[in-house]
């Protein structure tokens, strides 16, 4: 059972409120920005090789940032999980509880800072991009 008081439950769950809706809102902005990327004229070959090469950067970096997103929007729901069954709070590797100010800072944490630094170094992966309409 977390430690976490009542107050901090519900100030962790305004937290994970807020952060959701700000990372739809950035999912947004980057789902418009791919669309308009794809308007007609911009996707034929206009301009010279560097012109497209920067298009298609623009499109990778977007699509990067919507994968991204997701995955956190993932761990919010994830968080959301957690708090609902009485766990929020509590570090999902080692059990022990998880800092309100690591919380705080981070409102999806599902590892304590040492686990946390663990999984980063074992399960290091170059980024995944998500794959472009042709």
């Amino acid at each position: 059972m977390s430690e976490l008081s009542e107050q901090q439950l519900r100030a962790l769950s305004e937290l994970l409120d807020k952060r959701e809706q700000a990372v739809k809102s950035g999912v947004h902005e980057h789902v418009d920005r791919l669309r308009a990327s794809s308007e007609p004229g911009l996707s034929a070959p206009v301009g010279d090789a560097a012109d497209q090469a920067d298009l298609e950067l623009l499109r990778d970096n977007e699509n990067a940032a919507v994968v991204r997103e997701v995955r956190e929007l993932r761990d919010i729901e994830a968080a959301r999980a957690r708090l609902a069954e009485g766990e929020a709070g509590i570090c999902i590797d080692c059990g022990d509880d998880i800092p309100f100010a690591r919380l705080e800072a981070q409102p999806a944490a599902a590892r304590c800072v040492r686990c946390q630094d663990l999984y980063e170094r074992t399960h290091a992966t170059t980024p995944e991009i998500a794959v472009r309409e042709e």
